[in-house]
């Protein structure tokens, strides 16, 4: 016989969840796995901030000879969620490489390098066991163009006829780091509406 604390917690996993269009007709938009945010709404919040970026005048014209060095900038998680905001950033990312109009460099982020090893390989410079030859360079790091940084922001509301409804505000912005000039932003927000019994986590 299942315990009262277990039915609970089925009830609250089972609840049902819907997109909505965020505004007080609550116009439904299809159904949604959870009240909280899942793999679909990354990618789908990633795809149209890839066609928007890649899209805006200051990058549709950008050769592939003369792609840019984007740095990844802070992503902040403002939601009640645990959030891995490279789950976000690593699609983005990944599409900007292939787009041939820009490229990562992981030698430098906010936060600090997304992989150390140009660092420490550095390091290594005047150690008799390695082959000086072999090791980079004074000077060959290249500094990024632009830095990609943004927020997930999340407000929960209850509703008159006691349903919640969840809101996620996704805010990305480029930045050319020599000027300090936003290049391009966007924000994309997802709205989702389910019974009292739902949780956003």
């Amino acid at each position: 016989m299942l315990s009262l604390t277990t039915l609970i917690l089925l009830s609250a996993c089972s609840s049902s969840a819907v997109y909505t269009d965020g505004y007080a007709s609550q116009k439904e938009k299809g159904e949604a796995l959870t009240l909280g945010l899942d793999r679909e709404d990354f990618e789908r919040t990633a795809e149209l901030m890839i066609e928007s970026m890649l899209a805006d005048p200051a990058f549709a014209n950008i050769q592939q000879s003369q792609r840019k060095v984007v740095a990844m900038g802070k992503i902040s998680n403002d939601t009640a969620q645990r959030i891995d905001t490279e789950k976000l950033t690593s699609k983005i990312t990944i599409a900007l490489r292939k787009s041939g109009k820009f490229i990562l460099t992981t030698a430098v982020a906010a936060g600090g390098a997304l992989d150390e090893m140009s660092e420490l390989l550095r390091e290594l410079r005047d150690n008799e066991e390695f082959n000086q030859k072999t090791i980079s360079k004074k000077g060959t790091i290249v500094a990024p163009d632009y830095s990609l940084s943004g927020k997930i922001r999340q407000d929960t509301v209850k509703l008159k006829n006691g349903d919640i409804q969840a809101e996620y505000f996704f805010l990305l912005r480029m930045t050319d780091v020599n000027s300090g000039l936003a290049f391009w932003e966007d924000e994309r927000t997802i709205s989702k509406t389910g019974d009292k019994k739902s949780v956003t986590w």
